[in-house]
């Protein structure tokens, strides 16, 4: 048969660090003084303590340490029932300690998120001035092909031009000549025929090719 459970208590002075001391306190219901006291650190056994004679609690003063460091505890107690037979009680509420986190832990997030910021500021700058020297760059290549391109074509037409004042030269060289001939000689019947205009031996230049390209700016 169970009895009633007992109350638990964490008790000042409270822990500020895991090397710190852990004070609690267990306390049975009326009518069973000097019972024995088990305290639980979750499903494990931390301590065993006998209250004095005629007292109804006991303190349990847990010395720091990673092994015991915080957690959830529960606390139980025993008794002599009728028949000298041992009797336990349900266990107690949970208590929780915990500790507040270290000073230190603040300032170094907050160092290494303002890191991890700068560096992410650092990253883009460079991202964004490696895309415009690339696009400076793609520019002046297209500046340059299209100067390339209208340097090429005004060439050509001068080629083309030279060519044309050379056959017209020669043309006009050509019926000049012609005319001493016939002057110079005996009209006969045959020479009132039609007569052909000397064509030059070089063909007349063709208009020059514009290839579309597009407008450069």
């Amino acid at each position: 048969m169970a009895i009633p459970a007992p109350s638990i208590l964490l008790v000042p002075p409270h822990p500020s660090s895991q090397e710190d001391p852990i004070y609690i306190e267990c306390m049975a219901p009326r009518g069973f003084p000097g019972a024995n006291f088990t305290l639980y650190q979750e499903e494990n056994v931390v301590q065993f303590l006998q209250a004095p004679a005629g007292q109804l609690g006991v303190t349990f003063n847990i010395s720091g340490g990673r092994e015991t460091a915080g957690g959830t505890f529960y606390c139980q107690y025993g008794v002599l029932g009728e028949h000298r037979k041992p009797q336990l009680s349900d266990r107690s509420e949970p208590v929780n300690v915990s500790f507040p986190a270290a000073t230190w832990i603040l300032p170094f997030s907050l160092s290494l998120a303002g890191a991890f910021l700068l560096l992410a500021g650092l990253v883009t700058i460079a991202v964004v001035i490696r895309k415009v020297k690339v696009k400076k760059l793609q520019k002046k290549r297209e500046q340059e092909s299209c100067w390339a391109q209208i340097n090429f074509t005004t060439t050509d037409m001068s080629f083309d031009n030279s060519l044309f004042a050379i056959s017209t030269k020669m043309t006009s060289e050509g019926d000049a000549a012609t005319l001493d001939a016939l002057s110079g000689s005996t009209v006969t019947p045959g020479n009132f025929g039609p007569r052909k205009r000397p064509t030059s031996t070089s063909s007349l230049p063709e208009p020059p090719e514009f290839s579309t390209f597009r407008a450069c700016q």
